[in-house]
């Protein structure tokens, strides 16, 4: 076993997660102050959260990736029920019309987030055991299909719209690089898209998210509120910012200042050009995450790590489109940097499983055993 682990990957890793305390003891302060009486409220928290997250990252680097494999089926069962108490009223924990939270003690746990690691080894576990039925729809991709169908039902019913389109997109990268037919995950996409629509369509929350984020400028004191003050945030921040912790759209302007809109507080405080570099530090840590999903060891090691960075990847693509007015708003953090307990301690657990992967690549062999070329070995289509 080689245990030379992916130095820019924990660089990166570093540097994001100082960044992010930075920022939220930048951002925090003023709604902490108004809402607990404490301005350091969401800091103090901020910093049990990395240790949690700490914690985990240290067991999914100790602890062999293929373990996850031999127990992917009873993590998901653990996740079903989860899945389904957070939906019991008297179990469930509101917030903003949201039923997405336990509570057990002081403590907050999110099963949606939670599903991300379990979802990605369970399709990991899956393309590596199916690998020569992938290519035909009933045999190879139905039975997936249902399965991840189920549980992301029950997260649409919390609802979380953002994280079931989050996660449909990412098993559909997982089985297209695993083997499927590009046809019918094209088709299969397309499916999620039409479905997209069309529960979009049925709720006039939605319907007016859609239409905000085409003109917010026709409903600027509601719908169009927030992003109207993530664009004044951005706008106003220029080049070099006005100054760590001179922000004014984080004084009760701007809602979600420190979790979801903290990317639109940094443009104002740091400017374009630390924007720019907050981007780099990104573009690394994905760059990474593929690297080590292309030369991974074997098979299951290949999807699981390519399911962690691609995930991670969209989640970070998604934030930041949305706070520039590229996406409507979708309700899902910025990785490491924003507010958040069981999503950093979440994504800290997918690092830490791209870390032990990487500790096991040979540093003499780079090229991977067979990528991701199982679709070349099966027959396209029954």
């Amino acid at each position: 076993m080689h245990t030379r682990y992916d130095l820019p990957l924990i660089g990166a890793t570093l540097f994001l997660l100082s960044w992010g305390t930075v920022m939220i003891y930048s951002t925090g302060g003023v709604y902490a102050d108004l809402q607990y009486d404490d301005g350091q409220y969401f800091l103090y928290r901020h910093l049990m959260h990395i240790l949690a997250g700490l914690v985990v990252l240290g067991i999914a680097l100790y602890v062999n990736y293929h373990k996850w494999q031999q127990f992917s089926i009873w993590l998901m069962l653990v996740m079903l029920i989860l899945l389904i108490l957070v939906l019991i009223p008297e179990v469930g924990h509101e917030v903003k019309g949201g039923r997405r939270w336990l509570r057990i003690g002081s403590l907050s746990l999110q099963p949606a987030e939670l599903l991300k690691i379990v979802l990605i080894i369970y399709v990991a576990s899956y393309l590596e055991r199916k690998q020569e039925l992938l290519a035909f729809f009933f045999r190879g991709l139905t039975p997936n299909f249902i399965v991840t169908g189920i549980y992301l039902f029950l997260v649409l019913l919390q609802p979380d719209f953002g994280t079931v389109i989050l996660l449909a997109t990412t098993v559909l990268l997982m089985l297209y690089v695993g083997g499927g037919s590009p046809i019918q995950i094209a088709t299969s996409l397309l499916g999620v898209g039409v479905i997209a629509g069309f529960l979009i369509a049925s709720h006039t929350y939605r319907v007016r998210r859609m239409l905000s984020f085409l003109n917010p400028w026709d409903d600027p004191q509601n719908s169009g509120f927030q992003i109207i003050q993530s664009f004044i945030a951005l706008g106003t921040g220029g080049w070099l910012g006005k100054g760590l912790g001179e922000s004014l759209q984080k004084r009760l302007f701007l809602p979600d200042a420190h979790t979801d809109f903290i990317f639109a507080i940094i443009g104002e405080e740091l400017g374009f050009l630390w924007i720019c570099v907050l981007i780099i530090l990104f573009s690394v840590f994905i760059w990474r995450g593929y690297w080590i999903a292309w030369n991974a060891q074997d098979t299951f090691g290949k999807h699981l790590a390519f399911g962690a960075t691609t995930i991670l990847s969209l989640q970070i693509v998604i934030n930041l489109f949305v706070v520039i007015g590229l996406l409507p708003t979708k309700g899902l953090p910025l990785p490491f940097i924003s507010y958040g307990g069981t999503s950093l301690v979440v994504t800290m657990f997918l690092t830490g499983l791209l870390l032990n992967i990487s500790g096991r690549i040979d540093p003499t062999d780079e090229k991977p055993a067979n990528g991701f070329s199982s679709r070349t070995n099966v027959p396209s289509n029954e």
